[in-house]
């Protein structure tokens, strides 16, 4: 493969070709590791197993986070139920006001 130039962008950054990504096999999102030897980078793809990696660092906080979300969700709920029921909406004959009885 012939040499090629990138320019180093705004913030460190570097693009590649659409040519170049689809022969790397690079999609977005993709994971790539890197070395550096000397004044020479190395990028390559690694797969990536989302899940084990999530396992490395659990959330130890991470149900009494959910707990909170759901009783702040389950008060907020209550509350707007409330408002609600202050102003209830008016019944029209279409409502089908027979279901009730």
């Amino acid at each position: 493969m012939a040499r090629k130039r990138l320019r180093v962008g705004t913030e460190g950054s570097l693009k590649l070709s659409e040519e170049l990504r689809g022969e790397l096999g690079w999609t977005t999102g993709s994971y790539l590791e890197y070395e550096v030897k000397g004044e020479r980078l190395e990028i390559w793809k690694v797969e990536v197993d989302l899940f084990a990696e999530a396992m490395k660092k659990p959330d130890k906080d991470a149900l009494d986070k959910a707990l909170e979300r759901q009783a702040e969700n389950r008060t907020a709920a209550f509350e707007d139920f409330e408002e609600k029921m202050k102003n209830p909406p008016e019944v029209r004959p279409e409502d089908r006001p027979d279901f009730w009885d």
